[in-house]
């Protein structure tokens, strides 16, 4: 549950009137729909509108579960039942959210899928390197070099400290499959298995923070900060096969994506944590939107850079985009529920409208961005060139066709 300042909460608001009107917009074209549509029964498909009552029936079995079933208190009557159940239930809702975001991006693998036994190994392995977090972070503090509440030591710190650190130990499971599998054959690979470490990453670090924060954390963690892990760690999947495909420049595409993957994960968290930067805590909120589409367009751009590409071969964006908006319905009402067991029905009420207020423009915002359904062409291409300008131009499937043959 996020605690709000005035400046957060204009923001906050001026995001919800955005979703709002897009709410308006599609309500809108769903009218022009119906007036056009002939067979008015075809209409009223379920397929249709699938999107809405789906979202619509997890909300109302989520508030109606909270309502009629929970007590005002703790369903847990001592101290051990409840740290058992919180550890474990933190231990369910963080896998979780990783398998939901695992498929999602396995999905996007379209022309050379890769097997699940070795996604599998991917993320057993980001979970376990994440732990070599703990001495690196130890031997940086026992240096003197540690989080001090001065500005620009701490962002140095968020930098170093936090960004190069995570970003490398991120960075070995995706080396080590590469090294002993020889499975990575196409661009997309590399931003594949580089999520899938972070993926398990975030597991451990979720389940730390879901236990923390009283099941609190959940929506936060789903929303944001794992699809914030995927990307970062992409940054450097991308760069490293720009290395690999491309004839020149190699140490300058390894070591820069590498620095601005640290760099966009030390910014990230900076303004969360230093005390002055929590003033405009807000800049993360909005440097996680642009950083998804970062991650978007570098998707976009390994996918048909393919070596196996095939013109007949195409992602069911449609498909995707209702498993994506289920699936993280059902992460929020449920973390609506569990804090009901754990503190009560009222409690968990307040949680979710909190909650709903807090992050649901980010359910707008997923919504629209897999939805067939466009508010403005014009502004969206224009939106997308700074970061067709930033990000490096994909190899072309000559090129990997002739590395690949070397």
């Amino acid at each position: 549950m996020l605690n709000i300042d005035p400046m957060g909460n204009l923001i906050f608001i001026i995001f919800n009137l955005i979703g709002g009107y897009l709410l308006f917009k599609f309500f809108q074209f769903k009218f022009v729909q119906f007036t056009t549509e002939v067979d008015k029964p075809e209409f009223w498909k379920f397929e249709k509108h699938k999107y809405i009552l789906s979202v619509s029936a997890m909300v109302i079995l989520g508030l109606s579960a909270i309502k009629f079933f929970l007590p005002n208190t703790s369903l847990f009557t001592t101290n051990n039942a409840l740290s058992d159940f919180q550890l474990w239930a933190s231990i369910a809702m963080s896998f979780s959210i990783s398998a939901i975001w695992a498929y999602y991006v396995r999905s996007l693998d379209i022309y050379e899928r890769e097997r699940c036994v070795n996604i599998l190994i991917v993320f057993i392995l980001g979970c376990l390197t994440t732990f070599l977090v703990f001495p690196i972070s130890g031997f940086l503090n026992e240096a003197g070099f540690v989080m001090t509440g001065a500005f620009i030591n701490d962002f140095f710190y968020c930098f170093i400290g936090i960004g190069m650190v995570e970003e490398f130990v991120k960075l070995i499971p995706l080396l080590i499959i590469m090294r002993f599998r020889k499975v990575v054959n196409e661009p997309f690979d590399f931003i594949l298995y580089a999520s899938v470490s972070a993926l398990g990453f975030a597991f451990i670090e979720n389940v730390l923070y879901i236990n923390r924060s009283d099941f609190e954390a959940i929506n936060g963690r789903s929303l944001m900060a794992g699809v914030a892990h995927m990307t970062f760690s992409s940054v450097i999947g991308y760069s490293i096969m720009l290395s690999t495909f491309k004839k020149s420049r190699k140490l300058y595409y390894l070591f820069g994506g590498f620095i601005l993957a640290s760099a966009m994960h030390g910014f990230y968290d900076f303004w969360l944590i230093n005390p002055t930067a929590q003033q405009v805590y807000e800049l993360s909120f909005i440097f996680y939107l642009a950083s998804v589409h970062f991650w978007f367009t570098m998707k976009n751009k390994a996918i048909r850079s393919s070596y196996f590409h095939d013109s007949r071969v195409e992602i069911d964006n449609d498909k995707l985009r209702y498993y994506l908006i289920l699936w993280l319905t059902i992460i929020l009402m449920s973390s609506g529920v569990l804090v009901g067991i754990h503190s009560g029905r009222d409690v968990a009420y307040q949680f979710l409208m909190s909650e709903l207020y807090s992050y649901g423009f980010l359910i707008y915002y997923l919504g629209f961005s897999f939805s067939k359904f466009t508010i403005n062409e014009r502004v969206q291409a224009i939106c997308q060139v700074p970061f067709d300008v930033v990000i490096p131009k994909e190899p072309s499937r000559e090129t990997i066709a002739k590395a690949r043959e070397n």
